[in-house]
C-alpha cells in the first residue's frame, strides 16, 4: 500500500480472526487518505469503503475545528464498517491500494470546504528493510553488530534456526542468540535525522524466546530493549527515555535486578512471544543525526532460542504548512443597566 504519513485515531476490533485495528490516517495524495483496517500482523491491509472511506482531502480541507469533528464522526463510522470488513480485506496485498471499484464508493465530504487553511504534511517520507537483499549473515549497509559484553555471535541475518519461524517475510530476519552467560549484545540501524520533521513512527516485526520467570509473569531474566541516539551514535537511551512512546506491542517485563544483566531493572521483552508480534513506536523527531539500537542482554542463570527482528517500516512528515492559527479572543461587551422609570404620584384633583 501507499506510504502513510501518520495514524490520526485508532481503535481496536475484534472478531473470529482475531484483533483488528481501524484506524484514520493521512497519506501522499488524497486517494491515500482516509480509513484503514490494519490487520492482526499490524499491516494496512485494505481502505474501508462507504461511509468509513470519506477522504481527508487536503486540497480542498477544512478549518481546524471542523476537521476535528469531521474526522471524529469519521473515527466512530470507521469502528462499525470495519467488522463487516475485516473477512475480507485478510487478503488485500499490503503492498497494494484498493480496488478500482472501492475508489468509485469513496465520498469527499471536504468539497464544499473551501481553500485550506492549515496544510499538514508537505512531504510524506518512508524507509523499509526486510534484510532479504543480503545473504546471511551479512547485514544491510549502514548497520552496525558489537557485543559490549559476552562472547560471539553478534547480531546477524539468518533464515533458519529457532525461534520459529525464521523470518517474518522470508527468508533473512535479524538474529541474535540468548546464551547463558552474562552478554549485552548490540545492534545499530542506519543513521536518521528529523530534521524540521515530525510524527515519526516505527513498525517492526519481532520473534523472542528470552529467559524469564516462569512464576512471575511481569519477571524477566534475559532480554531486549530499544534504544536511541540523539547525538550520531555516541549515546544511548531507552526509547521511552528519550521521548518515545509504544503505540502497539510495548515492553512485557521487567529484568530482574539480582542476576547481573547489564539491564538489570528496566523494562524490556522477556518471555515467549510465541511467534512475530507487531511493535509499533511513535519516535520523537530529533533535529541532530541519530541511530537506533536493538539491544539484548542476558545473565548468569540460564539461557534460552533467542531474539529475530524483521520487516522495518518507518514514516514522517518532512516540513509541515502553516500551523492552524490560534482563535482571536473576542471581547465581549459589558451589559448596560436600563434605568427603571421611577414611579411619580399622580396628584390629587382640584376642587
Amino acid at each position: 500500500m501507499g506510504k502513510l504519513c501518520r495514524i490520526t485515531s485508532r481503535a481496536a476490533i475484534k472478531n473470529g480472526d482475531g484483533q483488528h485495528f481501524a484506524v484514520i490516517a493521512y497519506g501522499p495524495t488524497p486517494e491515500r487518505q482516509g480509513a484503514y483496517i490494519l490487520d492482526s500482523v499490524g499491516r494496512f491491509s485494505v481502505k474501508l469503503s462507504l461511509v468509513a472511506s470519506m477522504i481527508m482531502n487536503r486540497s480542498s480541507s477544512t478549518s481546524c475545528p471542523l476537521r476535528a469533528l469531521v474526522r471524529a464522526i469519521l473515527f466512530i463510522a470507521c469502528g462499525i464498517a470495519a467488522v463487516a470488513t475485516i473477512g475480507s480485506a485478510r487478503d488485500v496485498n499490503h503492498a497494494g491500494l484498493a480496488s478500482p471499484e472501492d475508489n468509485a464508493l469513496r465520498i469527499d465530504i471536504f468539497s464544499f470546504a473551501g481553500p485550506t487553511s492549515c496544510p499538514f504534511c508537505w512531504q510524506p517520507i518512508a524507509i523499509s528493510e526486510n534484510f532479504d537483499g543480503v545473504t546471511p549473515p551479512a547485514l544491510p549497509p549502514g548497520w552496525l553488530a558489537t557485543n559490549a559484553q559476552g562472547p560471539p555471535p553478534l547480531w546477524v541475518t539468518s533464515n533458519s534456526g529457532l525461534p520459529m519461524p525464521p523470518a517474518d517475510t522470508p527468508p533473512n530476519a535479524l538474529f541474535i542468540d540468548d546464551p547463558a552467560v552474562v552478554s549485552d549484545k548490540r545492534l545499530d540501524s542506519w543513521p536518521v535525522n528529523f530534521f524540521e520533521a515530525c510524527c515519526v513512527q516505527l513498525t517492526f516485526r519481532h520473534n523472542f524466546n528470552l529467559e524469564a520467570s516462569d512464576l512471575d509473569p511481569n519477571l524477566g531474566f534475559d532480554g531486549g530493549v530499544l534504544e536511541m541516539s540523539t547525538d550520531g551514535g555516541n549515546t544511548f537511551q531507552d526509547i521511552l527515555a528519550v521521548g518515545g512512546s509504544f503505540a502497539m506491542g510495548g515492553y512485557n517485563r521487567t529484568i530482574a535486578a539480582d542476576r547481573g544483566s547489564p539491564i538489570a531493572g528496566r523494562q524490556a521483552w522477556s518471555g515467549n512471544s510465541d511467534g512475530f508480534i507487531t511493535t509499533i513506536v511513535s519516535v520523537p523527531p530529533i533535529q541532530t543525526q541519530g541511530r537506533l539500537r536493538w539491544r539484548m542482554a542476558s545473565d548468569t542463570s540460564g539461557g534460552n532460542e533467542g531474539w529475530r527482528v524483521d520487516s522495518l517500516h518507518m514514516t514522517w512528515c518532512q516540513g509541515q504548512g502553516t500551523p492552524c492559527p490560534s482563535p482571536t479572543a473576542t471581547p465581549t461587551p459589558t451589559p448596560r443597566l436600563t434605568p427603571v422609570p421611577r414611579a411619580r404620584p399622580t396628584p390629587p384633583p382640584r376642587p
